[in-house]
């Protein structure tokens, strides 16, 4: 490694917001130097992220590489599962693009692998986009490619022709449903519902076949809702009740980050088994999109992450409009092969 390059291992809880900008702009300058179409993240918004993640906790490590000028030139995430798949640890890392090839991104790995394996981890888990360096540099550092890809889309608010149509055509096979809305954390009344409805996604595709499902209790929605309102990530649920029964089928999630409001990400989008087959998932995203186009009127489009292996929930975003902006591939390392 360039010698004139110092890394430091900070705590989330002390990062101050000049030096959260300061990863934050260095994430949108490798995206931009990748070609990557992403939107660009705020400090704010990252600084939050780092300490509250989406159950409260901060990530469990947080290394920072600056050069002699004190400028961050890197910068790499540590996540240590603590309810499933606790044998596992999530690394992202960026590296300036001035930096690279120097060996800042080996020598943050390392100083990770060290925590990792001090937390007696085997699996490290981390992706790069498609077409940037990331893949290259992730497979000379001992990691190999999973296989598996993520496609991020975006919807134009402004570009819903056909929605109604496809609104009208969902309707029609759902009309034993109804639709209800709601804003911001969820009621106490309503925690065990939602478990279940958060449950519903576990059959989707993991990045990894040898990965646990996620568990979802009450505690755990609980933490989401607290977390995002910590964030200041305004969450927006559609959800989906039979008529006759009551009983809750389905949800549509996404959020509005209030730093950047521009673009909001779509959370889980999941239908109860029993309820499948009544094109619950398509009325509830085109009802979301149409709600969020009324009610918030400064965002522009929305984002989404799919398996390239979903195609049931591919196929319902491309009858939205959505169109692909980068491709997410992921990898995995042993930690016994060190």
């Amino acid at each position: 490694m360039n010698e004139r390059v110092h890394i430091e291992r900070l705590d989330p809880l002390d990062l101050d917001l000049d030096t959260a900008d300061a990863l934050a702009d260095l994430g949108s300058r490798a995206n931009s130097a990748d070609g990557v179409d992403f939107p660009a993240q705020s400090g704010p918004a990252l600084l939050k992220l780092l300490q509250l993640q989406s159950d409260g906790r901060p990530v469990d490590g947080l290394w920072v590489a600056r050069d002699d000028a004190g400028t961050v030139v890197g910068r790499c995430f540590l996540a240590l599962p603590h309810l499933q798949n606790t044998d596992s640890a999530w690394v992202r890392g960026a590296v300036l693009p001035r930096a690279r090839r120097q060996g800042v991104g080996r020598a943050l790995l390392e100083q990770v692998l060290g925590e990792v394996s001090a937390a007696g981890r085997t699996k490290v888990y981390s992706s790069s986009f498609e077409g940037s360096p990331g893949g290259a540099a992730l497979t000379a550092l001992g990691f190999a490619p999973l296989g598996t890809v993520d496609a991020i889309r975006r919807v134009g608010l402004d570009s819903h022709d056909g929605w109604q149509r496809l609104y009208d055509e969902a309707l029609s096979r759902a009309a034993e449903y109804e639709l209800v809305h709601l804003v911001g954390p969820a009621p106490q009344e309503m925690l065990t519902d939602l478990v279940e409805l958060h449950a519903a996604i576990s059959d989707a595709p993991l990045d990894d076949p040898d990965m646990d499902d996620d568990a979802w209790d009450a505690d755990r929605v609980t933490a989401y809702d607290h977390a995002m309102a910590g964030r200041s990530q305004t969450v927006y649920r559609v959800l989906a009740r039979h008529r006759g029964t009551g009983a809750w089928a389905g949800m549509s999630m996404l959020c509005v980050d209030e730093f950047s409001p521009t673009v909001a990400f779509q959370e889980d989008t999941s239908v109860v088994r029993a309820h499948r087959g009544h094109r619950l998932g398509l009325l509830m995203k085109v009802d979301m999109l149409r709600w969020i186009a009324r009610e918030r009127p400064e965002v522009g489009a929305t984002v989404t992450w799919n398996a390239t292996t979903n195609h049931h929930m591919i196929a319902v975003n491309e009858m939205l409009g959505a169109t692909v902006v980068a491709r997410n591939a992921n990898y995995r390392r042993e930690l016994q092969h060190l």
